[in-house]
């Protein structure tokens, strides 16, 4: 066999491996929307604008919320030391520091509750914005796609 034809073999596997191995969101909510041990929530952007509608008047929250695109939640009840929840936060952070990895904009840790808020600018300048809490007893992940900035974010979390 030639060096060419090895040459190409070699790239191929690893390629494969790399995609077996790559974590995305979608992947994420993929694996465990399906799974009976969560609750899983996808939320259209036209529900999203409908929703805003009903809310408290607040210009800039409206703002904002009309240019998310989607929202998607899965939650697990279950201990955060479970095999489970183990599993779920490994897939997690495989997603989170991809090749594309997320800025961490907030953590905070309040009466057993771990929270993290993530956000990242992808290559068709949208906003990812991810959403992490852990507690002893239920954990969430929430995705948010849009064109949210950085700031809008970090001024709805201070409200």
């Amino acid at each position: 066999m030639g060096n060419k034809k090895k040459l190409i073999i070699v790239s191929i596997f690893l390629v494969s491996n790399f995609l077996l191995y790559a974590q995305t969101l979608s992947a994420v909510f993929d694996k465990y929307s399906e799974k009976k041990e969560f609750r899983y929530v996808s939320i259209s952007k036209d529900m999203i604008n409908l929703a805003s509608l009903f809310g408290k008047e607040d210009a800039g929250n409206s703002q904002m919320l009309s240019r998310i695109d989607g929202m998607k939640v899965l939650t697990l009840k279950a201990p955060r030391k479970s095999p489970t929840a183990h599993g779920f936060f490994v897939d997690i952070e495989k997603a989170i520091t991809s090749e594309n990895p997320f800025e961490t904009l907030m953590e905070a840790r309040d009466n057993g509750v771990f929270t993290r808020v993530l956000n990242r600018q992808t290559k068709n300048n949208k906003t990812d914005v991810v959403i992490v809490s852990k507690s002893d007893s239920v954990q969430h992940f929430i995705w948010l796609n849009g064109t949210i900035s950085a700031q809008e974010l970090q001024n709805m979390i201070k409200k």
